[in-house]
């Protein structure tokens, strides 16, 4: 899980969501594991973040999916609205 302290959490929330609009609007889509690898930080954190921005209506989730290269597991593509 994720063991950040919970005093930094909204300020560790609003740049985990910053990081991951660079990353779209860089890259124009990305799934979950894309961003994990690209940051370093574990997948759940960004699952979490990608469905909040979702919410908001910045992103979308498109109808294609990705095979994983370590799990070969099918991800999710994400894109910018």
């Amino acid at each position: 899980g994720d063991h950040r302290d919970l005093h930094s959490f909204p300020t560790r929330r609003s740049s985990d969501l910053m990081q991951i609009m660079r990353y779209m609007y860089r890259y124009g889509e990305c799934t979950f594991s894309d961003l994990s690898k690209y940051y370093g930080v574990h997948d759940s954190v960004y699952w979490k973040r990608l469905s909040e921005l979702a919410k908001a209506g910045l992103i979308v989730k498109t109808n294609r999916n990705k095979i994983s290269n370590t799990t070969g597991k099918f991800l999710t593509v994400w894109a910018l609205k």
